[in-house]
């Protein structure tokens, strides 16, 4: 069923009601599992993104959900500079799907790259549409209105009130962003707010609490709290439970048990915890995999020591014949997201309608998990979508929302289920761990003559984390396309083969910040530096004289860093080191990062970072910056701290005392350059991390004289 648009006016608030919760655009399911939405957005779609409030102020119903990267406040910026009515009369509401068509899921940095045209596009036709009427007010022609703060003003001086243009609402259709014409996003033109510094969306409310912001602030009237039963070991079925020894817990409310799942109910989150570790379970089966059997099951040696692959990505011949100048090994451990916001939901389930609050980067899928797993209407499920206190991709499926939503329809009761720091860690997704092997030769004038790299790796878009048997049989003929980023070099090769091997493992595999494209972009960039010692040639300069005719962007990056870094000067001393790496984001964004590193005995530090950085037209100075630098930051965490292991069928670390981060004392001072040369606005959200690993074990490199194979990297591993 579509939406008529006396629906759409009820859904932006303009009813005796207010805002009421209205999603029809779901429809029916066919019985198949949810999938989550990978349709890219449209001008029909945008026409929901953006109104003009009866108070003459613009809202933006957001479809992509802010979790630090700044998204809010890049298009409130949009907005501002396409409507004219400044930042401040600009608000954002965060995805929720009772406001907004089904979206994808706000990852790989296509905010954006994607959204962000089509919404310009929307704030030029409503800003249209309001001039328009000023005009008829006024009596003079739509080319002599302008907006400016809150009215609409006329080539005379007279004005009319935003605020009374929207008495009668304004409402968009595809017809009307279609033939609208944005200016916000043309590089020609002047602007007055994008590009300059504005408050944070979201900062006051951040600093003081005045406002609920995550999910853990939701607060309803009645409501209670949940926690579910976790098994000791991953896959274990839960046999047995008793919870006599709680029951005597003032403010205890009960065992919720629906077959394999069991969840218990308490007044507050502190009588929780203390039932918890009062109630009794017996489990089984369950894994009892330890590391051993997940190096074995990524170990690229393991089925095709001749070179064969499953899925072929650069299939030319390389001559075995002639010796290699480069062979390597190299591997890549499990890590966690880490996200500072454990998971999150509230869910109340009443007269068949489910209302959940969550902090999830696809509310869209959620919808559709709960609605399947409930059984229950899409029509009749509402996700508002909260802030997230980081997602990283961990935060794509449906987890913790389900949990409350099945406790909440048990119990008849508002209840909010809250993760532990033990919770994510144990039964969340990770990054897959991976082992690579590349082997390249030159030609005799120092170019790439031969390329191959082979790897195999756990799952990252085809997850078992959301996917039950059926698909993950489904798939597993498929290539994993989050595997596969990043893989192909950017570099002119004359021979180039590149393949790999996506496995199931034990634990739950997913995508995490940059997908394949940062552990394959650490391989490669490891090898390429390899290759210029190999060569005898400065690594800055071989990159820049191998890189393919299509790396111009690229090749600018590593010219603008090599300047920035005044890498010409450095030289590395028996303490001190310089690497540099540089890397591609889904062919749209660009970055080359020099590290500095300094030994204090054998431990290496990093000093100093330096970034070049291409994403196109930057909408948001600061917030590019800050992106930049969360990426620098998670590359030293990356380079030499990470490591997520299994134990005897669990993950082993609980809380970050067993799981090491970078910490504030491990950030180095940092030199950003933004290059903006007027491309199209493409993402910055994972473009640095792909880069800054690798040169800083470059860096490490550069000092030992021996190529980092292992990350992290580990001096008593040599």
């Amino acid at each position: 069923m579509g939406w008529s648009r006396r629906r759409v006016l009820a859904a932006l608030g303009w009813s005796a009601a207010g805002i009421v919760a209205v999603a029809a655009w779901g429809g029916a399911r066919a019985g198949l599992p949810p999938l989550p939405h990978r349709r890219p957005p449209t001008t029909a779609d945008a026409a929901f993104w953006a109104s003009l409030r009866p108070d003459g102020t613009v809202e933006i119903a957001s479809p992509r959900a802010e979790m630090g990267q700044g998204i809010a406040t890049a298009l409130r910026r949009i907005a501002a500079e396409e409507t004219g009515v400044g930042f401040a009369r600009v608000s954002f509401v965060h995805p929720r799907t009772d406001r907004m068509p089904p979206s994808r899921a706000t990852v790989g940095s296509d905010s954006i790259a994607d959204f962000a045209p089509l919404l310009a596009k929307a704030c030029a036709a409503l800003a249209l549409a309001a001039r328009r009427r000023a005009a008829a007010a006024l009596g003079v022609p739509v080319g002599e209105i302008r907006i400016l703060g809150d009215a609409a003003l006329a080539e005379d001086g007279r004005a009319v009130p935003l605020a009374d243009l929207a008495r009668a609402p304004l409402v968009l259709d595809a017809e009307a962003v279609d033939g609208a014409t944005a200016r916000s996003l043309d590089p020609t033109s002047a602007r007055s707010v994008i590009g300059t510094a504005q408050e944070p969306d979201g900062i006051r409310a951040l600093i003081t609490g005045a406002r609920p912001l995550f999910a853990d602030d939701v607060r309803l009237a009645h409501m209670v709290f949940g926690a579910v039963l976790r098994p000791p070991r991953l896959g274990a079925r839960l046999e047995w439970v008793d919870d006599g020894a709680a029951r005597d817990l003032a403010g205890y409310i009960g065992l919720r048990r629906d077959g394999a799942f069991a969840g218990i109910l308490a007044r507050t989150q502190g009588t929780l915890e203390r039932a918890l570790a009062l109630v009794e379970t017996r489990w089984s089966g369950g894994t009892r995999a330890s590391q051993p059997e997940i190096d074995a099951a990524v170990d690229i040696d393991r089925d095709h020591p001749d070179g064969g692959s499953e899925h072929g990505l650069r299939d030319d011949p390389v001559d075995d014949e002639a010796p290699f100048d480069v062979a390597l090994r190299l591997e890549v451990p499990m890590a966690a997201h880490a996200a500072m916001e454990p998971r999150s939901a509230v869910a109340r389930l009443l007269d068949g309608r489910l209302e959940v609050w969550t902090g999830s980067q696809d509310v869209t899928f959620v919808r559709r998990v709960l609605a399947d797993a409930l059984d229950l209407d899409e029509a009749r499920v509402v996700v508002h979508g909260q802030r997230l206190g980081g997602g990283f991709g961990g935060r794509t499926i449906c987890t913790v929302e389900l949990e409350a939503a099945r406790l909440a329809r048990a119990s008849g009761l508002p209840v909010k289920v809250r993760w532990s720091r033990e919770d994510e860690f144990g039964h969340a997704f990770h990054r897959p761990p991976s082992t690579h092997r590349i082997e390249a030769r030159l030609t005799p004038e120092g170019r790439i003559a031969a390329w191959r790299h082979r790897f195999r790796s756990g799952h990252v878009v085809f997850t078992s984390a959301a996917m039950g048997p059926l698909l993950q049989r489904a798939t597993s003929f498929v290539a994993d396309p989050g595997v596969a980023r990043g893989a192909v070099p950017p570099y002119a090769i004359g021979a180039l083969h590149v393949g790999f091997e996506d496995v199931r493992l034990p634990v739950d595999t997913g995508p995490w910040r940059g997908l394949g494209a940062a552990p394959n972009v650490w391989a490669v960039e490891t090898a390429i530096d390899a290759l210029a010692r190999a060569a005898g040639q400065d690594t800055l300069a071989f990159r820049l004289a191998n890189l393919g005719p299509d790396a111009a962007r690229l090749a600018r990056c590593l010219a603008r860093v090599a300047t920035l870094s005044r890498w010409s000067e450095r030289r590395a001393t028996p303490e001190l080191g310089y690497g540099v790496a540089c890397g591609v984001y889904k062919e749209k964004s660009f970055a080359a990062v020099v590290a500095e590193v300094r030994l204090e005995g054998v431990r290496p530090r990093v000093t100093h970072l330096w970034c070049a950085h291409d994403c196109g037209l930057v909408i948001d100075p600061d917030g590019v910056r800050a992106q930049i630098e969360g990426n620098l930051v998670w590359g030293i965490g990356t380079a030499l701290h990470e490591r997520l292991e299994l134990a005897d069928g669990r993950v082993a670390a609980g809380n970050f005392t067993d799981y090491a981060i970078a910490r504030s004392t491990d950030v180095p001072s940092m030199t950003i350059d933004l290059v903006d040369e007027g491309d199209p606005p493409s993402g910055a959200g994972e473009t640095a991390i792909v880069a800054a690993p690798a040169a800083i074990t470059n860096a490490i490199a550069a000092i030992t004289g021996r190529t980092v194979t292992r990350l992290p990297h580990d001096p008593s591993r040599g």
